[in-house]
């Protein structure tokens, strides 16, 4: 719980609304410990350590930490970045095999044995505030497409496990395997 409630905080230093993933830290408490107040005091205590050592930086450097970090927190509707063929293929395809693997990743979730559920709800989780960061970054670069790799990568390779039509799975491996390049020289 320390180590990912620090990495979240450094993060958000960077990134303002990466603070939004800070809600993983209730839900995974909730799913996997009991509420002593012990584990709700580990994530604080790492939220006040970066926190005490950034302060402690921007002291020193003469910078306004609540300014720098608050003016991170913009929103943007502007979808025109994603206007070009670059950009709408590699989304495309990506986001649509991801839908089409979450459908089946949420499927099978019954199916997984009741210790391995908290980590899918987790992941969905993860993916959904992903997708809200997505939406309402300030400035749409495509760099706010990663905070969706780590999810939809493990949706994604949770589906191509359990396709059972070889020639399927090697065109969908395929597919996922090539955008990147043809994104590429586009």
């Amino acid at each position: 719980m320390f180590d990912a409630a620090f990495w979240m905080s450094v993060a958000a230093l960077f990134y303002s609304w990466t603070v939004l993933f800070f809600i993983l830290v209730p839900v995974t408490i909730f799913l996997y410990t009991d509420s002593k107040p012990r584990n709700w005091l580990i994530p604080l205590t790492a939220i006040l350590a970066v926190l005490l050592i950034a302060y402690s930086v921007c002291f020193l450097m003469g910078y306004n930490l609540v300014y720098y970090v608050l003016d991170g927190f913009k929103i943007s509707f502007d979808f025109s970045v994603y206007n070009t063929p670059r950009f709408l293929i590699g989304l495309t395809v990506l986001l649509s095999f991801g839908l089409w693997a979450l459908l089946f990743y949420v499927k099978n979730i019954n199916l997984k044995k009741k210790s391995f559920r908290p980590a899918f709800y987790i992941i969905i989780c993860t993916l959904l505030l992903s997708f809200f960061i997505l939406v309402i970054a300030p400035q749409k670069s495509g760099s706010e497409v990663l905070f969706m790799f780590a999810p939809l990568a493990i949706i994604i390779s949770s589906y191509i496990e359990i396709i059972r039509e070889k020639w399927f799975k090697e065109v969908f491996f395929a597919i996922l395997f090539l955008t990147p390049i043809i994104v590429l020289f586009l």
